[in-house]
């Protein structure tokens, strides 16, 4: 491969969505506080070549990935997370939901696979599966999902390279079209993580059969657990995400990684994304799994008996601690809380995997027994072992107020939530 191949860089957003129009790397849909979601979204990617980047920002990462980024191996190493896990009889699959994007996500992933040395997906190793509910239909101008596509699937390979990746791309980026996809992916044989890395405001109606029942529904029936990146734009007061809100579904939030290496996150290593997406939901009430946690803590006075979000942390900052992701044609430095969603779904692959290979019954059974699903099992595994690494620096305040849930803090915050994950003490856990 060529540098002019790497000559373009982009960062890119948490998707968000409305139900009318709209979808990509864009801004988040109002809602109209009485039903449902409303308005258009437009892509905030944006591209400059490397002469123009500005390394100032990433200087002090040492990333290993491609021009700085931070590379696979980085990742696992600052996260504690087992290099890769052998093929079982399990296989675990993460399956993914996105609108339309353009270009050959399957040929885009081997490319990313071969400069980091990952398997290739093909008939040798079908790791990759595409289902299409959209037929295939033309890419609206404006609404091309293809990097946030290629930044999903490229890095929920590159964080469990043994496990199964489903793409299915819904008919169009309305939440009545990505509900139905979701619904698709749940039913896929293997599944034990749906990864939705997209979003829209708040409306009363989530809380209904339609939204937070399929959920509900699914979980219990299934065992699967839904992760849904919390959003962008960090915390106005009233800019909180669905599906992230809902609390049959796992919100993960946005941290800024400023060194690589295996250590616990502070001030010098890991702090909160100022852009990362948390707060109390204007709609969803506290569940058992949160007030239990918190009895006692100011956190739970502060969110007035609504939902805390987001539960867990992982990478974001476009600027600070961008991955790469190859897409049609060209290399993108790419960031927001969507990398953070099919991330974490490889690592519940793990966790699956583990469970397997150590005679235990399987995730989905043990998420389907627990109440409140796999909320219900890391507020607990916070509880009892040291699974996450706790941020305790930053804040997401974006609303230019006095904001006593916008800092991190020690313990639980609705910034970084329960915080990143030590991946090898979680696993111990499971």
């Amino acid at each position: 491969m060529d540098m002019k191949s790497y000559m373009w860089l982009a960062y890119s957003m948490a998707l968000v969505l409305s139900a009318c129009s709209g979808g990509g790397s864009g801004s988040i849909s109002s809602g109209n506080g009485a039903g449902q979601p409303q308005g258009g979204v437009s892509p905030l990617s944006h591209a400059v070549t490397l002469s123009k980047m500005d390394y100032r920002a990433v200087r002090g990462l040492n990333g290993t990935g491609i021009s700085g980024t931070l590379s696979p191996t980085d990742l696992r190493t600052h996260y504690n997370m087992p290099a890769s896990y052998p093929r079982s009889l399990a296989n675990p699959t993460i399956a993914i939901v996105d609108a339309p994007g353009s270009g050959d996500i399957a040929s885009d992933l081997n490319t990313f696979s071969a400069y980091y040395r990952l398997p290739l997906c093909n008939s040798a190793n079908p790791c990759f599966q595409k289902i299409d509910l959209s037929n295939g239909a033309a890419i609206a101008r404006g609404n091309d999902w293809n990097v946030e596509i290629g930044l999903d699937v490229e890095w929920a390979h590159a964080m469990a390279p043994s496990a199964n990746i489903v793409l299915v791309v819904a008919k169009s980026s309305s939440l009545a079209d990505m509900m139905a996809a979701v619904k698709t992916a749940a039913s896929q044989p293997g599944v034990v993580a749906v990864s939705m890395s997209w979003g829209s405001r708040e409306y009363s109606s989530e809380t209904s059969s339609v939204y937070d029942g399929v959920f509900n529904s699914l979980q219990t029936a299934s065992g699967i657990v839904f992760l849904a990146s919390s959003g962008d734009t960090g915390d106005n007061g009233s800019n909180q995400l669905y599906p992230a809100a809902s609390p049959f579904v796992t919100a993960v939030g946005g941290s800024s990684i400023k060194s690589v290496g295996y250590l616990p996150p502070s001030s010098a290593s890991e702090i909160a994304w100022v852009y990362g997406g948390g707060g109390a939901s204007i709609y969803e009430t506290m569940p058992a799994y949160q007030s239990a946690y918190l009895a006692g803590s100011q956190v739970l006075t502060l969110n007035k008996g609504k939902r805390a979000i987001p539960d867990v942390a992982y990478a974001a900052d476009p600027n600070a601690s961008p991955v790469g992701v190859y897409a049609n044609g060209y290399w993108y430095a790419v960031g927001g809380t969507s990398a953070g969603a099919p991330q974490w779904g490889a690592i519940l692959t793990q966790i699956a995997n583990n469970r397997v290979q150590s005679g235990k019954s399987s995730l989905q059974s043990l998420v389907k027994s627990t109440p409140g699903g796999f909320n219900g099992l890391i507020y607990q595994a916070k509880l009892d072992s040291s699974s996450f690494f706790d941020i305790t620096v930053g804040s997401d305040n974006t609303g230019h107020k006095a904001c006593a849930l916008c800092n991190a803090s020690q313990g639980y915050d609705d910034v970084t939530g329960l915080g990143v994950p030590n991946v090898g003490n979680l696993l111990a856990f499971f």
